[in-house]
This record gives C-alpha cells, sequence and structure tokens, in this order.
C-alpha cells in the first residue's frame, strides 16, 4: 500500500461531487482567497488513525461496501472552531443514518466509537475568530444534502497537509 510519509494516517473519507455541492466551492474559493489555507479536496472524515495491514484491504473494503449502503449527507450553515482541522467547515447533521453508519466504520476498522462531529472542512488552519466571522457575510447561504454513494480510503499525512487516495469503495454493493 502506497503512503505519503511515516506520520501519515490511514482515513476514511466522504467526498462529494462537485457538481452536488457548487456553493462548497464557491465558498471554499472565497474563504481560500482571503486565508490563504491549504488545498485538499471538499470532504467529511468518517474514520481516521486506524491500523490496516495491506493484505486486509480487500476484506475492508467489501466489509463496508456491504455493510454500509449510500447515504444522505444532510448539512446547513458554517461553523468555525480554534482547531487547525476544523477551521471553517460546514455544519453536517449527525442524523440517525450517519451515526449508524459511523459505528459500522468503527467496528470494522476497529476503533473506538467516540464523539463524532460531521463537517466538511472549507479551510485549514490557525487565523482568529474575528478574521473568519468577517468572511461570512461573503459567503453564500447553504443548505442541501448530497448521497455519499462512495467512500474513500485515504492515506493522510496531517505534518505536510498532503493526502493519498489509495481506494475508493462503492457503498451497497454485494
Amino acid at each position: 500500500m502506497n503512503s505519503l510519509g511515516k506520520d501519515s494516517l490511514l482515513t476514511l473519507w466522504a467526498i462529494p461531487k462537485k457538481e452536488e455541492v457548487p456553493l462548497f466551492l464557491e465558498a471554499k474559493r472565497l474563504i481560500d482567497n482571503k486565508l490563504n489555507g491549504p488545498n485538499f479536496p471538499i470532504h467529511m472524515t468518517l474514520a481516521v488513525q486506524f491500523d490496516l495491514n495491506p493484505s486486509k484491504v480487500k476484506n475492508l473494503e467489501e466489509e463496508i461496501a456491504n455493510r454500509i449502503n449510500p447515504i444522505e449527507i444532510s448539512y446547513k450553515g458554517y461553523g468555525m472552531k480554534d482547531y487547525f482541522f476544523q477551521a471553517f467547515y460546514v455544519k453536517v447533521d449527525l442524523n440517525q443514518d450517519l451515526q449508524s453508519a459511523r459505528s459500522k466504520i468503527c467496528d470494522i476498522v476497529k476503533i473506538e466509537d467516540e464523539e463524532f462531529m460531521p463537517h466538511l472542512s472549507l479551510y485549514y488552519g490557525k487565523r482568529s475568530l474575528e478574521k473568519k466571522q468577517s468572511l461570512l457575510a461573503e459567503l453564500p447561504e447553504i443548505e442541501g444534502s448530497f448521497t455519499a454513494e462512495t467512500f474513500y480510503l485515504v492515506s493522510f499525512d496531517p505534518k505536510n497537509i498532503e493526502w493519498k487516495i489509495l481506494n475508493s469503495i462503492h457503498l451497497g454493493e454485494v
């Protein structure tokens, strides 16, 4: 399995199709122009930092595909925190389907199903809350949903903000 650096983490992402979220792209472009954040695809991280023996990748992908059906991801509004990887994001509704999918993922990859704050990041960084809040008036109102039909197994290097999609997993396939 190809990873990036020795500090890379194995993660599982849901990535919306660009045509499903044009306002996200507009908002991300506006935020990036003002705050100069790193470039990354808009995604929701479902699981992070799990160990996976390369020989077990196929089994993991099959189990996820078999146990999890496509899910609707509902979102509304923006959020921000004083945390690098949740600096500016679109809020995602943690509905029953998403919570159930998250619990199944944690079971499959054998990690604790700890607190989960689903979100779609628009900016990573350490800018002040005031600076980020000043951008809200320029951003489009955002509310809607998209269907996650595919999850992505991603090697992510948080130190260098680099990622590599290792594989895609089509949900609900037997």
